[in-house]
Order: structure tokens, then C-alpha cells, then sequence
């Protein structure tokens, strides 16, 4: 009996390690030396040799990765996926220096990867060439929406496609959802982004547009609480973000742009950020000039006002009257100075 179970555990343990394909990262700096992790779900670190490095290890499926160093900024804005086989980068680290702190850049390239990154690089660039085009929210959503169903019929129940459908979800009615959330397999489900679209399909929004903004509290860049109801009597975008989210980051300007124009006749913005590094969302803020008031908990996505707003994806906003009464949600691009325009022309 013993030889037997011992015979079972043997071909079990040989089973999983051969749904396990190898994978090796191998990444090369210009400018530096040091210490170098690799974010995957957990953490791993190696040491830089002749500006060379390498990560070697096993997976079961694809998932997302980023590489960071000790005293600069984490690759927010080039993820990569680990597949099967070789991925190969190229890094450059790059020191930056403005009037509120300095540090060092960490660029990325990624020279070689496998077939999971192409398919999701192909898929992210697309989204953002239409988050960047100039044509309406309607119309962006129904393309994003359009490009998710295509990925949902080429890559069915995988995690590049369940990946592709979170990042868009807000495209999609509840009922969609549910459909959709239904054809992933039960560990798929049960993962995070799995769980994030369940989520969507069954909360009870309790904001919405003719309804009151409930009151919230979070601290700001300097420690300090700030309530919405601080800004009773105005005109308030409650604007969700964080400095790692691209096409948060391209919305700026614009909504630079009608906050300087709209300030001066009762207009006012808070910025709750899903960033969980404090460095990053400062920098974000003095980079792109947003002179507005700024909160977070540095929680990312676990951020309580996520959960406490059900808020999936970023950039998302509420439009909220001087009575806390919300008059409109998602306005990007120029929906929001005409929005705005809308408002103060008709007093």
C-alpha cells in the first residue's frame, strides 16, 4: 500500500511539474548596476552583472510582470507577460530632477517575448489609440468593446482574455457581464481580475447621476484629512486615477485645461488616486501641473473608495453639484469642459 501511494504522489508531482513550462527574463541596463526585482505576484531579486541579468523560473499559465530597481520608479507603464520560453528587455535609467524631489526613471523595452505578450501588447495599444482618438465616449466604449469581443472569441476562458475583459468591463451592461463572467472556468473566476468583473455585475450602484454623492474622507499628499463636503457649495469633479494609468495620464491636460478655465466661476476637482507608491503620485502630480486638491490611502486597487464606489477601471469621475446631488459620470475629454460650459453659461 505505501509503494502505492508513494507511486501516486510520484506521478502527480511529475503531472504538475509538466503542466509547468520554463521561463527565463533576461534584461540588460545601460546605466546601471545593482539590485533588480522582478513583480509578479510575489517578489524575486537578482544582482545586475556587467549591467546583464536574468530571472529564471516556471509558470502555468501567463500573468503580467514588471521589473523595478531599489531607488527608482517600478515599469508602470511597460508591463510585461511571462510566457513560456525567453523574454528579453532592454532598461535605461534615466535621473530626473524638478523643484519638489529628484530620482531616477526606469525605461523599458521589451526586445523578445512570448506569444501571451504580443497578443496583450497588440490588444493595450489599441485601447489606448482609442482612448486617445477625438471621437465621443460612446464611441470609444463601443470600439474598446468591439476589440474585447474579438479577444474574448480568439483566446475563449483564458487569462488574457478574462485580463481584456476587466480592462473594459465599464463598456458592457451587468447582464453582458454575467454572460460573459459565466464561460471562465471556476479558477479563473476565482481570481482577481475574475472577481473584480463578478463584482460589477452584482453591486447595487448606490451613486447615480440625479442622486446624492455620499461623503467620504481620505488624507492627502501632506497627511492631512479632506472630506468632500469641504467643498460644499461648488462645482466638484471627483476624479479617479493614479500615475500609472495611461490613458489617465493623456486625459490630463484636458482636464487641466477646464479646471483653469472653470476655477475662477466655482469649479473644483478631487482626485482620489489608486497609486500605492507614494513617489510615483507625486511626481505624477507635479509633472502634469495638476494644481487641484489630492487624496489617497495608497491601497492601489484596494484603495476603500474603490470598493466603497465600485470603481473597476480609471480614469472615472463624478460631476457633483454645489448641493452633493450628481449631475454626471465619466466625462472625458471634452465632455467635460462642455459640460462645464453648459452649467455656468445658463446662470
Amino acid at each position: 500500500m505505501k509503494k502505492i501511494i508513494a507511486l501516486f504522489i510520484a506521478l502527480l508531482v511529475a503531472n504538475q511539474l509538466q503542466a509547468q513550462k520554463k521561463f527565463t527574463v533576461k534584461g540588460s541596463f545601460k546605466n546601471y548596476e545593482g539590485k533588480v526585482c522582478l513583480y509578479s505576484g510575489k517578489k524575486d531579486s537578482v544582482y545586475t552583472k556587467n549591467g546583464q541579468f536574468v530571472f529564471e523560473g516556471t509558470v502555468d499559465v501567463p500573468y503580467q510582470s514588471y521589473v523595478s530597481i531599489p531607488s527608482g520608479q517600478r515599469v508602470g507603464l511597460t508591463p510585461f507577460w511571462i510566457d513560456e520560453g525567453e523574454t528579453i528587455l532592454e532598461l535605461d535609467t534615466i535621473p530626473f530632477k524638478n523643484s519638489r524631489f529628484s530620482g531616477i526613471d526606469l525605461k523599458a523595452n521589451v526586445i523578445k517575448a512570448g506569444r501571451a505578450h504580443q497578443i496583450m501588447d497588440d490588444f493595450l495599444r489599441g485601447n489606448n489609440e482609442i482612448w486617445s482618438s477625438s471621437i465621443s465616449e460612446a464611441e470609444k466604449n463601443q470600439k474598446m468593446k468591439s476589440a474585447t469581443d474579438k479577444m474574448l472569441f480568439k483566446h475563449p476562458n483564458t487569462v488574457l482574455s478574462l485580463y481584456a475583459l476587466s480592462a473594459n468591463m465599464k463598456c458592457y451592461e451587468k447582464d453582458e457581464l454575467e454572460k460573459l463572467y459565466a464561460t471562465f472556468s471556476p479558477s479563473l473566476q476565482k481570481t482577481e481580475n475574475g472577481l473584480a468583473i463578478k463584482n460589477k455585475y452584482v453591486e447595487v450602484l448606490n451613486v447615480v447621476v440625479g442622486g446624492k454623492m455620499p461623503n467620504f474622507t481620505q488624507t492627502n499628499q501632506y497627511g492631512k484629512p479632506v472630506s468632500l463636503n469641504d467643498f460644499k457649495g461648488k462645482y466638484v469633479l471627483v476624479d479617479f486615477w493614479a500615475s500609472w494609468c495611461i490613458p489617465c495620464r493623456k486625459e490630463n491636460p484636458v482636464v487641466v485645461k477646464a479646471y483653469q478655465n472653470f476655477k475662477p466661476r466655482g469649479f473644483d476637482i478631487l482626485a482620489v488616486s489608486f497609486d500605492h507608491d507614494k513617489e510615483a503620485w507625486l511626481k505624477a502630480i507635479a509633472n502634469d501641473n495638476l494644481s487641484w486638491t489630492h487624496v489617497s490611502d495608497l491601497g492601489g486597487w484596494q484603495n476603500v473608495l474603490a470598493k466603497t464606489f465600485k470603481v473597476t477601471s480609471v480614469p472615472s469621475n463624478y460631476l457633483v453639484d454645489p448641493n452633493g446631488v450628481v449631475i454626471a459620470k465619466d466625462l472625458h475629454g471634452e465632455e467635460l469642459a462642455k459640460k462645464l460650459a453648459e452649467i455656468f453659461e445658463a446662470k
